[in-house]
């Protein structure tokens, strides 16, 4: 009985744990790793970070390639002369002796890349003509950072009962450049005492390729590549492996077309595996090339992995580095991948990077536009000597004007004919190097800069004044299709000019600044501007959208355009705003497939029927979903605090990549699912995510507040007592926002969100919104008050000052003040006297400004009369400093908490209004 008391009190105390334990899992939300396609990336760049490339391909770099090369690694260049491969292939063979099996036609095999987090390159063969072999082959890359080799390592795994026994063959076939020119003669050689086979190429003007081994390999081979006969000592190594798994030891060889092979037969036991490794480099000279091949043999192949690791590690990780932490560790690994291959993709000498890691579409083509938004993520993330060092890269590529052709070649950086213009580099070269002087501080870099840094900021504003349309500079934009007023090149001059604002700035030129301001300025009351109006703006007003463009014409292309998007990305358009939201809807409603996935723009036929397609019909369908585009609208979500409708376009970017969260190209099919090799990796789109992934935890955000904005609309506002009561009537009047959580004292209450002006002939009207959305009642802690600091619209001279009435930095100078404090019941004004803010008067004959506790909204009414020496007109400017106040509930003292700068002009009815934002 006592036994079977403690029997039953030992269950019950079990199944409570296990009751407790089942509500613990119900309770605590699942979150499931979004998992990558099985497509796999086709093509990949390496780097030893210093001065040497190579590219790892694939048998097939797009459905359309007739190669017949088999997974390899297709080029290898050095720094001193990158324009040259030097290499043919460097490639394996393989036989099961046990079946007598041959894999040795290797355009045959199916394989998969990636890279890992720790920066290795990892490859595996897959079916060979469609079946499987009975082993895995992996062969894992190492390009040891500042290091000049690349170790490779072979793991044979056999999950069968018997033992297999196995034969590989290792070659380089090297690439002499005289081939069918002058035909000149190269030597290879085997260097016994190093287990090393090298072909010294400088009779062809090259330099010397080495491949070692690290363990004793039954064969070796120095031929003469166009050798076929088994007879001949000199045969290239595959025809007589192919023929019985054997090689003829030829230790040396001097002939046009060079190829250098190890061969090693060995058994694989049952449920083991076998590795083999080997390493390989190009250097300048023998001793050079010996030196390498000593140093990585000096140590084991596992040594130079773990030393490639650490240091990728280092890099991800070091001082200033941000890394993300989220749940879903797909989002992780997708992010440190897509910062590997970029950093695997920067040309080390120059700093610049390739507009995809498969070279079969576009080339070796580095596009301004993209590379430049591929290093402004790399300054966000804390790469900021990968990031300057290609800033330094693109001013060096501008034009006389100040503007930069489309594409350049990565190893010479000359020029290469593309579509012209593309001036969207323009706007983003200004908005990048802006985010890498904020993220650096480097005023070196600053000066360095400045001078290219003006001419394409000027290049922008001095077209502007002779442009019909009130635009920028027309141009083929991101989709290089027309010359238009496309909207997203518009965005990005903006921007630019918006961050060049603060440039000029930090150079002391405030009053360049206030023409780039003006420029701006335009451009953003263009944007906004109804497509009903002369002439015409980008906003659709019929169906509340931002058309594509504005034609050179005049007229209107109503294209829906997930490009345009791009206003908000970069803060051109408020996400907040009304506009901002049907426009996203609208993308969403034509172009969104495959639940998030956003297509370019309605009828896309790009990777589907259009002739310039890059590998013809891969997509399988119109309208292809472009990964770039969905990050958008997850920078969109973010920007208006959604969180979870931003996180669905995260995971769905990462459950398209590719094998290993290998970044997708520029699109993903909506038939298969799957990224499109022939444009995979595209740095840029690997960028986007960087970017987004950043932003979703607040440690990002590219969206240029500028410093200052010109605005101006006719329109009376009833100020009555209660703040909510009027707020309908500033419905359309053009509000601008200002920089948040940006207060002097970290006080939300009095730290601007945006603010609203117009006018009507006899009153200025302001009103503004806060970041708390609460205020302290009338005379109740903390205190606060509402100030406008103004020029005297008519400019006369008198006296005035750039600091604030508590001694705050003003944007300029001003003659007078105006406002309220929350403990008093007046609006007061004063003007300078002596050097100092003198009180001259109480405002009457208008409502006192008001505020609403439970909102943070604010409202003034300023007479203009307050505000000029003698009577305004319309069309007079006046320079505005709106600011916030607050008293110290401690100390009791007050600051200037936080302002924002515009340029007001005194408007009439009928004429277009500048532009802001539309609530």
């Amino acid at each position: 009985m006592v036994l079977m008391r403690t029997y039953k009190s030992k269950l019950a105390l079990f199944l409570a744990f296990v009751l407790i334990l089942s509500l613990l899992l119900i309770s605590v939300p699942a979150f499931a790793l979004t998992s990558p396609t099985s497509q796999s990336i086709t093509s990949l760049y390496m780097s030893n970070w210093t001065n040497a490339m190579n590219i790892w391909m694939a048998s097939k770099l797009s459905q359309n390639d007739t190669g017949t090369f088999g997974p390899r690694i297709g080029e290898m260049r050095i720094s001193d002369d990158y324009t040259t491969n030097q290499i043919v292939d460097y490639s394996s063979f393989f036989r099961n002796e046990t079946s007598s099996t041959k894999y040795d036609q290797p355009h045959n095999f199916n394989s998969e890349a990636y890279y890992d987090n720790n920066g290795i390159l990892r490859t595996k063969y897959l079916d060979y003509s469609g079946t499987n072999m009975p082993i895995t082959v992996t062969k894992d890359f190492a390009m040891v950072p500042n290091d000049n080799f690349t170790v490779a390592t072979f793991t044979f795994t056999n999950p069968t009962g018997s033992a297999i026994d196995y034969n590989m063959l290792e070659q380089i076939h090297v690439n002499n450049k005289t081939k069918g020119g002058t035909n000149q003669t190269n030597t290879g050689s085997y260097d016994a005492a190093r287990n090393t086979l090298f072909v010294n190429m400088s009779n062809s003007g090259q330099y010397y390729v080495a491949l070692g081994a690290y363990q004793t390999m039954d064969g070796y081979q120095v031929a003469d590549d166009t050798q076929s006969s088994l007879a001949a000592s000199d045969v290239a190594a595959w025809y007589t492996f192919d023929n019985n798994g054997t090689v003829k030891n030829n230790a040396s060889k001097t002939a046009v077309d060079i190829s250098v092979a190890f061969q090693d037969r060995f058994t694989i036991p049952a449920n083991s595996s076998v590795t083999r490794s080997f390493v390989a480099t190009v250097r300048n000279s023998l001793a050079n090339a010996q030196s390498s091949i000593d140093t990585a043999r000096a140590q084991t192949a596992s040594y130079w992995f773990t030393q490639t690791g650490t240091a990728y590690t280092n890099w991800l990780t070091g001082t200033g580095k941000q890394t993300v932490n989220f749940t879903d560790t797909g989002i992780n690994d997708t992010y440190k991948r897509g910062l590997i291959t970029i950093k695997n993709s920067i040309q080390p000498t120059s700093g610049a990077m390739p507009a995809a890691t498969n070279p079969i579409a576009y080339g070796y083509k580095v596009w301004a536009r993209d590379s430049a938004v591929t290093a402004m993520a790399l300054d966000q993330a804390g790469f900021t000597d990968e990031a300057e060092k290609y800033w330094y890269w693109l001013q060096d590529r501008q034009l006389s004007d100040g503007s930069f052709k489309t594409t350049f070649d990565l190893w010479t950086n000359n020029y290469v004919s593309f579509v012209e213009p593309e001036h969207d580099s323009i706007g983003i070269f200004l908005i990048g190097a802006y985010l890498h002087y904020v993220k650096t501080g480097n005023t070196t870099f600053l000066n360095n800069i400045w001078t290219k840094y003006k001419k394409s900021a000027d290049f922008i504003w001095s077209n502007l004044g002779s442009d019909p349309y009130q635009f920028g500079v027309p141009d083929n934009s991101i989709w290089e299709e027309n010359v238009e007023y496309n909207a997203f090149t518009q965005a990005v001059y903006v921007a630019g000019l918006d961050a060049a604002q603060y440039m000029a700035r930090a150079k002391s030129l405030n009053s360049l600044a206030d023409d780039y301001n003006g420029a701006a300025s335009k451009i953003r009351s263009s944007i906004q501007r109804e497509d009903t109006w002369n002439p015409k703006g980008l906003w659709n007003v019929v169906n509340n959208y931002y058309n594509r463009a504005v034609t050179t014409s005049g007229g209107a292309n109503t294209l829906v355009d997930a490009s345009s998007a791009a206003l908000m990305a970069y803060g051109v358009v408020d996400a907040n705003s009304s506009r901002a939201s049907s426009h996203i809807n609208k993308i969403k409603t034509n172009l969104q497939h495959d639940n998030y996935g956003i297509a370019r723009y309605d009828g896309d036929t790009f990777y589907y029927t259009a002739s310039f397609s890059p590998a013809g019909n891969e997509a399988q369908s119109d309208e292809p979903s472009w990964p770039q585009m969905s990050l958008y609208m997850a920078l969109y979500h973010l920007d208006r605090g959604e969180t979870a409708n931003a996180l669905n376009y995260l995971q769905w970017v990462v459950s398209r990549t590719a094998v290993g969260y290998m970044s997708a190209g520029e699109a993903v099919s909506r038939i298969t699912l799957k990224p499109l090799p022939s444009t995979s990796v595209e740095p840029v789109t690997a960028a986007w995510f960087v970017l987004a992934a950043l932003q979703y935890e607040g440690k990002a955000d590219i969206r240029i507040t500028p410093p200052q904005s010109n605005s101006g609309a006719y329109k009376a506002i009833t100020v009555t007592t209660t703040v909510a009561n009027d707020l309908s009537q500033w419905s359309n009047v053009p509000y601008y926002i200002d920089k948040v959580s940006d207060s002097s004292s970290s006080s939300a209450d009095t730290d601007i969100k945006k603010v609203y002006v117009s006018n009507d002939a006899n009153n200025l009207y302001v009103r503004i919104k806060n970041n708390s959305g609460t205020l302290s009642g009338f005379n109740t802690t903390p205190r606060f008050g509402m100030m406008v600091y103004a020029e005297d619209f008519k400019h006369s001279a008198a006296s005035s000052k750039s600091t604030g009435m508590y001694g705050g930095t003003l944007d300029r100078p001003f003659q007078y003040l105006v406002g309220r404090w929350s403990d008093g019941t007046n609006l007061s004004k004063f003007n300078v006297q002596s050097g100092n803010w003198t009180f001259t008067n109480h405002i009457t004959g208008v409502t006192i400004p008001q505020w609403d506790t439970t909102t943070g909204e604010m409202e003034m009414v300023i007479p203009l009369s307050q505000l000029a020496s003698s009577a305004v007109a319309i069309g007079d400017f006046s320079n505005l400093n709106i600011v916030l106040i607050r008293q110290n509930p401690s100390t009791l003292a007050w600051t200037e908490d936080d302002r924002i700068a515009l340029n007001y002009r005194i408007m009439t009815t009928g004429e277009a209004w500048y532009y802001g934002n539309v609530e």
